[in-house]
């Protein structure tokens, strides 16, 4: 049976739509809009094709042409009934690596089924790691890998399980079930984890995207330095009720080519270990975050501002503002969004109320004072 975007929002000149069917969102203009309208009234491509032809005045060649692209998108975003991984025992044998980390005196304990399975959360964490011996009240988690897929457990329970190119989504479920146990909510309380960075100045924070390789994270780690106070890097929290980032107690993940530059502004920073996160990333290095007596106390903030991070050698520093459609490509596909109908309706007010930036720059201190004045308070 064919599924039409659940919802939909008109967000300046575009359309954003969800399809509940695959929890997706696709961006689309208004005349692109009311020709899925029409899609959706009439499904049949002969019927498609003559309303398409009258309605907007367009030929049949054309209206065929968009009818096999609109259908397209809407096999894209059906449902999948081939479930594909297999129902598995939960086996205590597998628990190969067993760590325990201290959040805000929470204990936290991750036994893991292989080295590689361990490096995909660990090191961010790692300097979270204690002896501290676990009571009842720890909370334990399982992550595995079997049958060519990571299965990840709560206390025993499954909560999903991924194929293995999809562990970023594991990142992000995790990031959310730590934070549930670190602040006492349920999943149902979060609107996602989202694909960025977040710092603060102690009273707002601003959302760091950017594509792979522009330095959103080597941009954070300056912007630490330079005296402003990181809540999240790489996934940033976003609970529901009150649309605030919530801080995350997670380590930057530092390229090879942000090394030097680093090197120089913080402390102790060519005495990281180097840790190989696989052929595209190559080798990282994990930068604490800064205590001090400075670091506020406060674990949530509101956000109102999203900026891309464009590193280009050579450039100057200009600041633009850009369509919420191009900050969505980028951090969509990696982040985690509730599949409930309320929080993807939370989610697109979400959107609509942020404004949306692009940094370009080759000059760090200078790029850094402009980003500061995007504070409002």
């Amino acid at each position: 049976m064919l599924k039409a975007p659940a919802l939909s929002k008109q967000i300046k000149e575009q359309q954003l739509l969800w399809f509940s069917a695959s929890n997706s969102y696709v961006i689309v203009d208004k005349n692109i809009n009311r020709l899925i309208n029409l899609f959706v009234s009439h499904p049949e491509k002969p019927s498609f094709i003559s309303s398409a032809s009258e309605a907007i005045g367009i030929s049949h060649s054309q209206s065929e042409l968009f009818y096999n692209q609109i259908d397209e998108l809407f096999s894209t975003n059906s449902i999948d009934t081939n479930n594909t991984s297999e129902s598995i025992s939960f086996d205590t044998s597998l628990r190969t690596f067993s760590e325990t980390y201290s959040i805000n005196n929470v204990l936290i304990k991750i036994n893991y089924s292989h080295k590689k399975v361990r490096e995909i959360l660990h090191p961010q964490i790692a300097h979270l790691t204690t002896k501290k011996p676990g009571g009842t009240d720890e909370t334990i988690f399982d992550v595995f890998y079997l049958n060519k897929r990571l299965y990840f457990y709560k206390n025993s329970t499954l909560i999903d399980s991924y194929e293995t190119k999809n562990y970023h989504v594991l990142q992000g479920n995790f990031c959310m079930q730590l934070l549930c146990v670190i602040h006492g909510k349920t999943d149902k309380d979060w609107l996602g984890t989202i694909h960025a960075s977040t710092v603060t100045n102690g009273k707002e924070a601003i959302l760091v995207i950017g594509k792979s390789g522009k330095g959103k994270s080597t941009f954070t780690a300056h912007a630490m330095a330079s005296g402003l106070h990181l809540v999240a890097d790489d996934l940033s929290p976003i609970l529901a009720k009150n649309k605030h980032v919530y801080a995350y107690p997670g380590a930057i993940s530092i390229k090879s080519g942000a090394f030097d530059s680093l090197s120089k502004i913080i402390p102790g920073f060519k005495e990281l270990p180097l840790i190989f996160k696989g052929e595209e990333k190559g080798s990282v290095k994990f930068v604490i975050p800064y205590q001090s007596k400075n670091t506020p106390t406060q674990k949530n903030y509101p956000c109102r501002k999203m900026v891309s991070i464009n590193y280009q050698q050579g450039s100057k520093t200009t600041l633009k503002e850009i369509a919420f459609s191009e900050a969505m490509e980028i951090f969509v596909p990696d982040s985690w969004i509730s599949p409930e109908e309320t929080h993807a309706n939370d989610f697109m007010d979400w959107i609509e109320s942020l404004s949306f930036y692009e940094l370009t720059y080759s000059n760090t201190p200078e790029a850094l004072e402009v980003f500061a004045e995007l504070f409002d308070s």
